[in-house]
């Protein structure tokens, strides 16, 4: 077994809790769909979310191609992603079952803030990751000098780090506007994403 088939069973594992977790939350809205009081954001973010879990089980794929060894130390800023990624997907849906309704937009308002800090929390330990990666990469494209270096990682990373700007701002305010902007961004972007990451 290879250290790619190794730790990607692990890694599967807390991937497949989450994917879960994501699915028996809307399925326990849409069964009481006459009792929830919509609010379109929320089965956006939700998507949002299966597209970002689906994005970082495919990334560490690449992550660890290739590597013929691996430390218990090494691997822990991944295993500290992934679980990230589950406390994310359990938090993006309700988990309580409804009685006598429940209004969507009044769920998401009070639980905003908690969302949002641990999208930054799973974004930046994500970026860590593969922060070592990605400056190798541009080493090896022959860019030797900490500015050329610098540009070339902003020019890579902007997106997930426009994200980690935006992901703050939405712990700290309260207008939906932004929130609802971010999310349809943030889901176009990750619709970008999608039509070029591929195993091969």
């Amino acid at each position: 077994m290879t250290v790619r088939e190794f730790v990607s069973v692990f890694i599967s594992i807390i991937i497949g809790l989450a994917v879960a977790d994501l699915l028996i939350s809307f399925h326990r809205l849409i069964r009481v769909d006459a009792r929830v009081k919509w609010y379109w954001l929320v089965p956006a973010l939700a998507f949002y979310m299966l597209l970002v879990i689906v994005n970082f089980w495919w990334g560490t794929y690449w992550s660890f191609a290739g590597l013929r060894s691996l430390s218990m130390g090494a691997f822990i800023p991944t295993l500290l992603s992934a679980i990230a990624l589950f406390l994310l997907a359990a938090a993006v849906l309700p988990d309580e079952t409804v009685q006598d309704g429940l209004d969507l937009k009044a769920w998401y308002v009070r639980n905003a803030g908690h969302i949002w800090v641990l999208a930054f929390i799973g974004l930046s330990l994500v970026m860590l990751v593969e922060f070592r990666g990605e400056i190798a990469g541009i080493v090896a494209r022959g860019h030797s000098s900490p500015m050329q270096i610098a540009r070339a990682y902003l020019g890579q990373e902007w997106d997930n780090l426009l994200s980690l700007i935006a992901y703050a701002a939405l712990i700290f305010t309260k207008r939906l506007r932004i929130h609802e902007a971010v999310v349809v961004l943030s889901l176009l972007d990750m619709a970008y994403t999608a039509t070029w990451l591929a195993i091969f």
